[in-house]
């Protein structure tokens, strides 16, 4: 009888199977679609870019050139062309430039900010220079959204802030992370040698142009290897970082950057590029966009997995982590699978009571045969 009452707990564990939401889980994660190519970047101009940026209504991505390259910020439209040319007045602000980014005055006026923060290793080895010590943010108004060609701006139309660490000593910081709202600042070292942590630094909330501004250390083992690109989402609720092949995505609690961090972060695999460099979120927060060094590199949209905040994950449950899932909803597929319960409990049932009369012979009381050994 082995066979026929084995059949009993199995047709319970279905039962329970189809009953159970978790059974279902799987079903609410939804797997984010693959990167796909937002454009490729237009003509010779950009050809050794850092860092990415995006204009609040996704009009503008803001890209800026490496070392030795002119003291440029570059805004392309949603097809890879350059529609607006932001000229500083002085080509040697930029020494080595390697990250930008976008957030909002109290008056709610854009601000682009330029990280000029490399080591300018290459140029300074050519030269005989010294290690560099002493680097700057620049700020700058983002200029209105109908402007498009060449525009030079003045010094009164621009702000250098120095910066300097605190340990006074050479940093390599590729990546600059700038709260939309507060426009508090974050850098972080690349680290690119093996077994080398990076380093999370902050700005003073207040920067001054007109004396040094000391930058300290925020969070000393962030274990990332070559970091050449941050973000803050829009709305400030995520932080991201890049190196060649991997983002690194962790949800700010208690605007607390630093102790945020601290955590393991949700990791999202970047697509193959030449030489991968910025990063910053899309408008809406859903997907990542990373460029590349190189000409004619394309802008990749990179969708968000739903514990990284993409997807159609649904809004979190009061004292739920944003990270985890709600649970499964209420109607739409909830419905389904209530009814898909229902129908193979009634199949069920059947094979239950098919079970019990086999058991016990058929209706007339007609003997039942022996069941065949098991090994038959």
């Amino acid at each position: 009888m082995a066979r026929r009452t084995a059949l009993i707990p199995l047709l319970a564990l279905a039962c329970a199977g189809l009953l159970s939401p978790a059974a279902h889980a799987d079903t609410h994660s939804v797997l984010p679609q693959p990167p796909e190519p937002l454009f490729h970047v237009l003509g010779n101009t950009i050809n050794e870019a850092s860092g990415l940026a995006v204009s609040a209504d996704g009009k503008r991505h803001y890209a800026v050139p490496d070392a030795g390259r002119p003291a440029e910020v570059y805004a392309l439209d949603g097809t890879g062309k350059t529609r607006l040319t932001l000229a500083l007045p002085r080509t040697e602000l930029n020494e080595d430039w390697e990250d930008v980014a976008v957030a909002r005055a109290a008056d709610g006026t854009g601000q682009l900010y330029v990280a000029d923060t490399g080591d300018g290793f290459v140029a300074r080895t050519a030269n005989g220079l010294p290690e560099r010590t002493s680097y700057r943010l620049i700020r700058v108004t983002e200029p209105a959204a109908s402007a498009t060609g060449r525009i030079t701006l003045a010094e009164e139309q621009i702000a250098v802030f120095p910066l300097v660490y605190s340990d006074g000593a050479p940093h390599n910081s590729e990546a600059m992370l700038v709260h939309p709202a507060t426009g508090r600042v974050f850098l972080v070292e690349k680290a690119e040698k093996a077994g080398r942590k990076a380093g999370l630094w902050s700005a003073p909330a207040s920067l001054r142009a007109n004396a040094d501004n000391v930058l300290r250390q925020a969070l000393p083992d962030l274990k990332i290897v070559g970091v050449s690109g941050g973000s803050f989402s829009p709305d400030g609720d995520r932080v991201v970082l890049r190196n060649a092949t991997t983002a690194y995505l962790w949800w700010i609690k208690n605007d607390d950057v630093a102790q945020s961090m601290r955590a393991e972060p949700v990791e999202i695999e970047l697509p193959l590029q030449r030489q991968g460099e910025g990063v910053a979120f899309a408008p809406d927060g859903r997907a990542l966009l990373v460029n590349s060094e190189g000409a004619n590199q394309p802008v990749w949209r990179v969708p968000l997995p739903a514990e990284a905040g993409g997807g159609d994950a649904q809004q979190a449950l009061p004292g739920q982590d944003p990270a985890l899932p709600a649970g499964p909803p209420v109607g739409g597929d909830g419905l389904m699978f209530a009814v898909a319960g229902l129908a193979g409990l009634a199949a069920i049932g059947v094979l239950v009571l098919a079970v019990v009369r086999g058991r016990r012979g058929p209706v007339g009381g007609e003997p039942v045969g022996p069941l065949p050994a098991d090994g038959a």
